[in-house]
């Protein structure tokens, strides 16, 4: 799977891309390393690879035997995803297909499953209830409702809508006045969210009792800026140049007044006290699958754990932060037991001093010491990623 791009054909630069993912890399960075001619087939393809993963594995299963290669399985499930979700000429797919293969020799066993799979083709169905059994596993600890749970497993093989959040209210907006589609153009005064992040900090700033507000991990600054437009005095800290970047080219063209600051919050001396605090902590973005479907393949219990204990720390240091009577809220887009209510349970062993507050929102749903949002309750706008949610305020 560390092979180098051999030729410039679609199978070897999804081949190609898909080994730097499964190590880690993101769709889009692996993407951008082609030329831009390239870039939107192979990013489509390598989102309906993952997003078909479990469909393809067993499918492809039924032509091939346990002792196959993984990369020869690899280039067979590229194959399948391109023969049912893209318009490339099926020759065109198998004539690449097995001139890659013969750098491993296995040209021969290449050609003879294909043809199979396309002489069967309108035989083969996607299940769009089959999803990876981890995503399901952990879903599934959430989510009680049966009708929310296969909404959640069909939307992770749908193409998600975009939304974009207006600074100001605005009859024409479909959701609370602030949100609208986004379909070929950002408005002026719009920033882009997704609706369920939108309606997590539109549910808690009025539990806020300052608006004088530290945003730590505030880039690209969404939540920073939906926070602004509500009359927020915020000071954003990130430790990513390129996330700062992004963070203040939209303050810029948004024309408002917040505080960027780059520092990496766990290593930096912060001397002030605040009585407002947002913590969207770093995680494994699985609430993100509709958008980066690669997140349900990458679900590791140590790379987990080395969240938790990363998140654990930023809230802890966050309460140190805080004044007495003062309100820290920690998000995540995670919908995993270690990266939400196994880091708030961590937290309440260790700081008995906190209570945690009740949000008030029909788009949430009360899980031990957290929220998620739902994203059934979005159905009429074409769903939300999924993130939770708790505040926490410090006794006084």
């Amino acid at each position: 799977m560390g092979l180098k791009i051999f030729n410039n054909t679609d199978i070897s630069n999804l081949y190609s891309s898909i080994s730097k993912i499964d190590k880690g890399t993101s769709i889009d960075y692996a993407v951008n390393i082609f030329p831009k001619i390239k870039r939107g087939f192979l990013f489509l393809n390598l989102q309906e690879y993952y997003r078909q993963i479990e469909n393809n594995e067993l499918i492809i299963n039924k032509f091939i035997n346990d002792k196959t290669p993984s990369n020869i399985k690899i280039i067979l499930m590229i194959c399948l995803t391109l023969i049912f979700h893209s318009k490339k000429p099926h020759y065109a797919l198998v004539n690449e297909a097995v001139e890659f293969s013969k750098k491993f020799k296995k040209g021969s066993l290449v050609n003879a499953v294909l043809r199979e799979v396309l002489r069967k083709k309108n035989s083969v169905k996607n299940n769009k209830q089959n999803v990876p059994k981890l995503f399901k596993a952990n879903c599934d600890k959430i989510y009680t409702s049966s009708k929310i749970r296969s909404y959640i497993y069909k939307s992770f093989f749908t193409k998600p809508k975009s939304f974009q959040i207006s600074l100001n209210d605005n009859v024409n907006n479909f959701y609370k006045k602030r949100v609208a589609l986004l379909n070929d153009k950002l408005c002026a005064n719009y920033f882009v969210q997704d609706i369920g992040n939108f309606e997590i900090i539109n549910s808690v700033k009025d539990l806020y009792n300052d608006q004088k507000i530290l945003d730590v991990c505030a880039a690209p600054g969404g939540k920073s800026i939906l926070l602004s437009s509500y009359g927020f005095q915020v000071e954003a800290l990130d430790k990513s140049q390129n996330q700062i970047d992004k963070f203040i080219e939209n303050v810029k063209r948004l024309k408002l007044d917040i505080k960027i600051s780059k520092k990496n919050f766990l290593e930096s001396k912060i001397n002030s006290k605040y009585n407002s605090i947002l913590l969207d902590a770093p995680c494994s973005a699985l609430g993100t699958f509709r958008r980066n479907p690669d997140v349900v393949s990458k679900i590791d219990k140590e790379k987990l754990i080395i969240n938790q204990n990363i998140q654990v720390k930023m809230v802890d240091k966050s309460l140190n932060l805080l004044n007495k009577g003062g309100v820290l809220v920690y998000i995540v887009c995670s919908f995993h037991s270690f990266e939400t209510m196994g880091v708030i349970d961590k937290i309440l062993q260790k700081h008995k001093n906190i209570t945690i507050e009740k949000i008030q929102s029909d788009k949430m749903i009360k899980k031990e010491n957290g929220y998620f949002t739902n994203p059934y309750s979005f159905k009429e706008f074409g769903g939300s990623d999924i993130f939770f949610v708790t505040v926490l305020r410090k006794k006084k």
